[in-house]
């Protein structure tokens, strides 16, 4: 099929996770359907803007815009709900008629049951529009993840540090977190390190473990500011290693090929460790040791010895499942060829 519009509809729920990837997926849309209307529809646009400072270059609208249009809405031949989002139902019920496609795309997950759901069919029972789900994964038979970077090609000096002051330079974007342990396995090697910490979450951990102390021995702090999505990604990849949240980020961080670190989202009842576990048995299956540094980081108190003492090898591994993801998981690619050949 050949489309001239498409409409991302996007409910900002956790903080940037949601609108980071409906972000990146605009991006990724506008530069594979050149020729393609595509459109961003916010139910609020706070996080927006912060992430995309140029968002007057954004073709984008809110639910109150939308739903204020009400009978008279116009709707894209394909539509795209992110995460299972609520849609304005005067959108919604016009889109069962006009519209032809809609896809379900869902939160990233390396499970095995994501292979089997991945573009299956919800049957909606009304209208002629069909609808589908596609399931984001690491795998061949998933969705993928996004692999296009769109960094502006910063230095560290941009950011305001001298590579050459420092043996190992990282990133920290977390929840909240006790990083005393962090600090201590750090002093211990003995190495010049920046920490660039980012996010009010992650320098409200640090602070709580160190107070307002922005030196910790041979370890330098600095609290950086909110970062447009482009420079927070030039950032990371300019960085030794990166201790990363939620999706977005954690995709941007395996895509560097650098070590890093995954502060998974918690869930209830724990639901956030079998998640965490499905990336791990595909990542690195027949590394225990690194498989139980992730679970550690997750947990309170956290072991980095493993992490420090075999910081080449992780780098060799995260380089070759970079060119791996890179190869056979392109999550842009393989959305254009469904939409493409339905």
């Amino acid at each position: 099929m050949k489309t001239r519009s498409i409409d991302i509809f996007c409910q900002v729920i956790d903080n940037f996770g949601d609108i980071g990837v409906c972000y990146r997926l605009y991006k990724e849309l506008s530069s594979l359907f050149p020729e393609t209307s595509i459109r961003l529809l916010l139910d609020k646009t706070e996080e927006f803007f912060a992430l995309c400072p140029e968002y007057q270059e954004i073709s984008y609208k809110t639910y109150a815009e939308i739903e204020a249009e009400k009978e008279s809405v116009e709707t894209a031949e394909v539509v795209i709900e992110a995460f299972a989002c609520e849609i304005p139902d005067n959108y919604l019920q016009k889109a069962y008629h006009n519209s032809k496609l809609i896809v379900n795309l869902e939160y990233f997950s390396a499970e095995d049951w994501t292979e089997d759901f991945h573009l299956q069919e919800s049957i909606l029972g009304i209208g002629t529009c069909r609808k589908f789900f596609f399931m984001p994964g690491i795998s061949e038979k998933t969705g993928g993840i996004f692999t296009k970077a769109y960094s502006p090609n910063l230095s560290l000096q941009d950011f305001g540090i001298t590579r050459e002051d420092y043996e190992l330079v990282g990133s920290i974007f977390s929840y909240e977190k006790d990083f005393t342990s962090l600090f201590e396995s750090l002093q211990k090697r003995g190495k010049r390190v920046c920490l660039c910490i980012l996010g009010e979450k992650s320098q409200e951990s640090v602070r709580k473990s160190l107070g307002n102390f922005k030196r910790y021995d041979k370890i330098e702090l600095k609290f950086l500011p909110f970062y447009s999505q482009e420079n927070y990604e030039d950032l990371i990849q300019k960085c030794d290693f990166n201790f990363v949240r939620g999706e977005d980020s954690f995709a941007r961080a395996l895509l560097t090929g650098k070590p890093f670190l995954w502060h998974i989202y918690p869930q209830e009842n724990d639901l956030h460790f079998q998640k965490l576990q499905s990336f791990l048995e595909k990542y690195c299956p027949e590394n225990k040791a690194l498989q139980n540094t992730f679970f550690s980081y997750n947990r309170e108190e956290t072991d980095y010895s493993y992490f420090w003492e075999h910081f080449k090898e992780i780098r060799e591994q995260n380089e070759e499942f970079r060119d791996y993801i890179q190869k056979h998981c392109n999550l842009g690619i393989k959305l254009k060829q469904f939409i493409e050949n339905f």
